[in-house]
């Protein structure tokens, strides 16, 4: 009977060892799944306290690099840990442009606020971009001071932006009286933006300041040289040449209906047909052209439709229509010395405007007063404005007229 209950004995024994080892492997496997599941279903294996806030402010720094204001601010929103490494100076000092790319019409004290305190972290881009709104959208000579040393401090930073800003600044004078112009200075600051960061609008500038003997000594080859190095490393000349073909396109349908209306016979009547000319070229040109953060700005805001805010009685903006620039005193900019409607606060502007749109406004007028028939276009593809003989032909900028600039490249 012994013999025979033993291995009913020994039967239980070795199931109930099975049965602890699968119960013991069981809870294993089940952690396991779960983890599984956490991770399918993109729930974090950690907990974002354990995060080191050093780290966090790490995270928001590239975040303000490349976030638009609206996905920034959202992130700052989520919690109070996320909001003071937002707002940190390690985060904000690395805040670039598409971060600070607010329109005129949503700024306000938050995004002045926010902007400010990027300029207090050491963001160069934001030093330039507060800069540019204070100077040249300032109400007071306090606010276009502070806005002046925010440029100088972007430059010093090595912002080839500000070079090129405070070039145009010293060529026209800006902030002071004519006679605080300052050629060398502006063209040493191109020079510097070329050398040191290789910036296409300062070598272009830099280039026309050869040509014409403008702060520098007069170079013609060397200038020619630099327009056609700006030319091809400019990433908008694409975009730049699309346009001037829409604009040549829509330019040459408006002029075919008003020349079967015989509307271009007399002097006011061609000067209003030019002017629709003008107009439609340039609304075809924007249509391709995209203007930067800073000159968006500035377009808007004074812009009546958008911020309704008006220039003072005798200023003008800069006739380039992604530009945004306004004079800081009367007669500041220098005009067409063919019409005189239009004003530009660079040659690089009046270069690129002749392009887009002003030739159109402008040979009409010149073969009807019988002035010249040629259409002169400077080497880096961009014409300028002709000058009727006998004109100064923009003495402001340096004394050539800018047909004679163009021939002689």
């Amino acid at each position: 009977m012994a013999a025979t209950d033993s291995p009913a004995v020994a039967a239980p024994s070795s199931t109930v060892a099975r049965a602890k080892r699968k119960a013991s492997e069981t809870p294993g496997r089940d952690a396991l799944e779960r983890v599984k599941t956490r991770r399918r279903a993109g729930a974090t294996a950690a907990p974002v306290d354990a995060v080191p806030d050093d780290v966090l402010e790490v995270i928001f720094g590239h975040l303000a690099r490349d976030s638009t204001p609206r996905e920034y601010h959202d992130a700052t929103l989520t919690c109070k840990r996320f909001r003071d490494a937002g707002t940190s100076k390690r985060a904000l000092s690395d805040a670039g442009e598409r971060v600070l790319a607010t329109r005129a019409k949503d700024w306000n004290n938050g995004a002045s606020a926010f902007a400010d305190a990027a300029v207090a972290a050491g963001s160069v881009f934001a030093s330039f971009f507060v800069g540019s709104v204070k100077f040249y959208a300032a109400k007071t000579k306090e606010e276009r001071t502070a806005g002046a040393a925010l440029l100088a401090k972007a430059a010093v930073n090595g912002s080839p932006d500000a070079h090129h800003t405070l070039a145009i600044m010293h060529f026209n004078g800006s902030g002071g009286r004519r006679k605080d112009k300052d050629p060398e200075a502006g063209a040493a600051l191109c020079a510097r933006g070329n050398i040191l960061f290789n910036s296409v609008p300062a070598k272009r500038e830099l280039g026309h300041c050869l040509q014409d003997g403008f702060g520098v000594e007069r170079d013609v080859a060397l200038g020619k040289k630099l327009l056609v190095e700006a030319a091809a490393e400019d990433t908008q000349t694409p975009a730049i040449d699309i346009a001037v073909s829409a604009a040549t396109a829509a330019a040459a349908a408006v002029e075919e209906r008003l020349r079967k209306r015989n509307d271009i016979n007399t002097l006011q009547e061609a000067v209003t047909a030019s002017r629709e000319v003008s107009n439609a070229a340039r609304a075809a040109a924007r249509e391709h052209l995209h203007a930067t953060p800073e000159n968006r700005f500035l377009l808007d805001w004074f812009n009546p439709d958008v911020c309704g805010e008006v220039l003072p009685p005798g200023m003008h903006a800069c006739s380039h229509p992604l530009c945004g620039r306004v004079e800081t005193r009367r007669h500041e900019f220098r005009r067409c010395s063919c019409c005189g409607r239009v004003r530009y606060c660079s040659r690089s502007c009046q270069s690129l405007d002749w392009r887009l749109q002003h030739k159109f406004a402008c040979l009409p007028l010149l073969e009807l007063y019988g002035w010249m028939e040629s259409d002169a276009e400077s080497v880096d593809g961009g014409s300028v404005g002709p000058s009727p003989p006998g004109s100064p032909g923009g003495a402001d900028f340096g004394g050539a007229s800018s047909a004679a600039a163009a021939a002689e490249a």
